[in-house]
């Protein structure tokens, strides 16, 4: 017989550290360990693992985030998403998430319907918080992963931690990506789709 058992995931989607299964709020959480089991890189692949959750790219490469069908896609400097974007509770004024890999990230939650009364104004469809992994004290932490494939993808992603005493500790992560593009411009004869990240 198979005993499938459950792990506590703790959120602070209402700015409080709470289990997932006592926040009264349609959320949806990826801790790391998740992230990498189901292959999640980038906020565009976030919409084939939560319900209600659409991510596209629009205009002048410019981001667009949909919950539940709320999407803003309007091109202008002055529009204001439809979807609040948080980086360790720091509202961002763009949408890095569908530009950027995620690395080194402690967890990802995503607040479907309304947030206003917690996240102000801009959060109509909800919200996504972006938490990176904090230091760790007391203990050397560090790892390092790299990957190459076809149109001469190089990946490398990697993080140390650092202890200087019992109180302070150093972490340092960095991700870089570099492809060529996997598409020609039948016109000049380049490639375009090429990514480089850092």
């Amino acid at each position: 017989e198979t005993v499938r058992t459950m792990n506590t995931v703790i959120v602070t989607t209402q700015k409080s550290e709470e289990t997932l299964q006592d926040v009264p709020i349609a959320v949806s959480a990826f801790d790391e360990g998740a992230l990498d089991r189901l292959n999640i890189n980038t906020g565009s692949e976030l919409q084939f693992n939560i319900p209600n959750f659409q991510s596209s790219q629009g205009n002048f490469t410019a981001g667009s985030i949909g919950i539940r069908g709320i999407v803003n896609a309007a091109v202008a400097a002055s529009s204001d998403a439809s979807v609040g974007m948080h980086v360790n509770n720091v509202p961002t004024a763009t949408t890095p998430i569908l530009e950027t890999e995620f690395y080194d990230t402690e967890r990802i939650e995503i607040l479907r319907g309304p947030q206003g009364t917690l996240y102000g104004r801009n959060a109509t469809g909800g919200v996504v918080n972006i938490i990176s992994s904090k230091p760790v004290f007391e203990e050397f932490q560090a790892n390092v992963k790299g990957t190459y494939g076809s149109d001469n993808t190089f990946k490398v992603k990697g993080m140390m931690n650092v202890p200087i005493g019992e109180k302070v500790a150093l972490r340092l992560a960095g991700s870089a990506l570099t492809r060529d593009g996997f598409a020609q411009n039948t016109v000049t004869g380049n490639d375009i789709d090429d990514r480089n990240l850092w």
